[in-house]
């Protein structure tokens, strides 16, 4: 893609977001910048009077009011709605249960979905970009995910269908609207930073509550969903998944927010990040833990040189910061335990049980040529029963063996190419000045590919993570591209005016 061709389709699309983005006159806060707020105050004070039940209706209808206020006017300030959306959904939910009764199926889950879907909307107005090579890795994606889809209701039914095509397709449209809106790169990347660092201090606070005096509605929640691998419903007897559905997801986010925070500034960053390691280290995620290493080391290499010395005085200084944690003598028990288990994984259960699957279902997986369609795995089987429980194929442990079983040969074909075709992209420098919130976002996603060996990493909270992230990197590269473009030709241009003034006089 060349800056000549995609620059002119690109400029009305940033002046007109810039436009709606300035539009507020006399001082007082835009309609966009209140919009969240608002929300969110709205959401808390049901909770604060015991009436959370209302949020039912009031926390999904009123996340697509500000969606929809922002997705077209301020896409900086939608960017950081849904990942707060993301961060305190589950939360939402639980205590909605708590206070008006457990459910099975609950439409505050959707919520984030919906919202995320908007995107679509503004991605339907600019399809014409994705002939341009930049972008056009995200067309065998979707392209494959559809057929998925229209397989899926053959053989799950619509509503199961329609919702795994969500969970596949909205972190997908996530990164292609950031990707898309390059030209808002800086404000999109300075909005996604702020929400991140207080969102790590939150969630990573949030864990640690959690772990040392175990919410009541947290309890109740684990209850009812029966997760026995996430330990006991009591104080320092659980595997800490804050404010997310389980450890798995929790951990993957905390590892995804510790890879962008070298890039963050101010006071709450070093305080984040101590919140979110004693998190990530309680989550006993060993998958996420050596994620985190991955990401440190991969950081060390492509950070700009200035930004290494940084980078370590801020390991360093969040290994010092988790000490007083580990000094905690059941605390320390507990991860040295689950790190010795690195070291012997052939006594291991869950090693073992993975080994298992693998060698179990690994042929059957591959030689799925049709696929099983979407909505015939994870939680969409809900929807394929009656009792709205689980179903036998609910829980599938790899990514790499889920991504040929649910898609078929045809969706994997697509999808595979796509992301391989996008990933080489993104870590093509093609002479991009040094950026490094781009290096964060770079490794960020590398990370959570990577772990697809583990679990399908690119779907739900942790693909919005992969594929936001892969779009911010794009962002990144097509802005600085433009940047030092116009940097070129604004002196040739100052002396081409000089020479006519002079030539006139």
């Amino acid at each position: 893609m060349t800056f000549a061709t995609a620059g002119q389709d690109q400029n009305h699309l940033a002046q007109t977001h810039l436009a709606h983005t300035h539009h507020g006159t006399g001082g007082l806060p835009s309609l966009g910048k209140l919009a969240a707020p608002v929300f969110w105050f709205l959401v808390l004070m049901p909770v604060l009077v015991g009436k959370a039940g209302l949020l039912e209706i009031i926390f999904p209808v009123g996340a697509l009011a500000v969606g929809a206020l922002l997705v077209t006017r301020d896409p900086a300030r939608f960017a950081a709605f849904t990942w707060w959306l993301w961060f305190l959904t589950p939360e939402v939910r639980r205590l909605v249960d708590y206070q008006a009764g457990w459910s099975v199926i609950s439409p505050v889950m959707v919520t984030p979905f919906a919202v995320g879907a908007m995107t679509w909307l503004v991605i339907a107005q600019y399809l014409p970009m994705l002939r341009y090579r930049a972008y056009f890795g995200f067309v065998p994606v979707m392209l494959g995910i559809f057929y998925a889809y229209f397989n899926g209701i053959t053989q799950a039914g619509m509503a199961a269908a329609t919702f795994a095509l969500l969970n596949w397709l909205v972190p997908v449209t996530l990164g292609l609207y950031v990707a898309l809106h390059w030209p808002l790169y800086p404000q999109i990347r300075d909005a996604v930073l702020r929400a991140f660092v207080l969102g790590l201090a939150l969630v990573g606070g949030y864990g640690l509550i959690q772990y040392f005096f175990m919410p009541a509605w947290d309890a109740r929640w684990l209850i009812n969903v029966g997760m026995t691998n996430q330990g006991m419903p009591l104080p320092m007897q659980v595997r800490v998944f804050s404010t997310l559905n389980s450890s798995g997801p929790l951990a993957f986010l905390l590892v995804t927010g510790l890879a962008v925070l070298p890039a963050a500034r101010g006071i709450l960053v070093p305080i984040a990040g101590a919140l979110a390691l004693g998190s990530l280290l309680l989550s006993l995620v060993r998958a996420a833990w050596l994620a985190g290493l991955f990401t440190f080391a991969w950081l060390l290499l492509t950070m700009p040189g200035r930004h290494r010395l940084r980078l370590v005085a801020v390991g360093v200084g969040l290994i010092l910061c988790s000490l007083p944690l580990l000094s905690v003598p059941l605390v320390n028990q507990a991860i040295v335990s689950r790190f010795d288990t690195l070291n012997s994984m052939e006594n291991d259960r869950s090693y073992q049980e993975r080994q298992e699957f693998y060698g179990r279902f690994l042929i059957q997986a591959l030689t799925e040529v049709r696929g099983a369609g979407l909505g015939t795995i994870d939680t969409a089987t809900k929807l394929t029963n009656e009792d709205g429980q689980l179903g036998a194929m609910a829980f599938f442990d790899s990514g790499i063996l889920r991504v040929p079983y649910e898609l078929g040969w045809p969706g994997t074909l697509g999808y595979v190419a796509g992301i391989i075709a996008l990933t080489v992209g993104m870590l093509r420098r093609g002479g991009a000045p040094p950026d490094p919130f781009a290096r964060c976002a770079e490794t960020a996603a590398l990370t959570i590919l990577l772990c697809m060996v583990f679990e399908h990493t690119l779907v739900k909270v942790t693909g919005v993570g992969f594929w936001f992230f892969l779009g911010m990197a794009m962002a990144a590269k097509n802005h600085g591209l433009a940047t030092r473009q116009a940097a070129v030709q604004q002196p040739a241009a100052r002396e081409f005016q000089e020479d006519k003034q002079w030539t006139e006089a």
